[in-house]
């Protein structure tokens, strides 16, 4: 998966389940980042560099079935 990511050393990774529904949470509310972070009890920086990446992993996934470029016989 794009959005998970290993244990190090020093700190636990946030779980991919974890990253989904902030970001979900995010798009779905448009709440800002420090309630947001609040509520998943994260950082405000952390969610502020997981919502881009989640958001990016999520449109390179989907792009191409959902925003498929027409071809030269579909434009005419």
């Amino acid at each position: 998966m794009r959005i998970s990511y290993q244990d190090s050393n020093y700190r636990r990774s946030i779980p991919a389940e974890e990253r989904l529904s902030i970001c979900l949470r995010f798009l779905a509310t448009g709440d800002s980042y420090r309630t947001i972070a609040g509520s998943f009890r994260a950082g405000i920086s952390t969610v502020s560099m997981l919502i881009p990446d989640v958001v990016a992993a999520i449109w390179d996934c989907l792009v191409e079935e959902f925003m498929a470029v027409p071809g030269a016989e579909e434009w005419r």
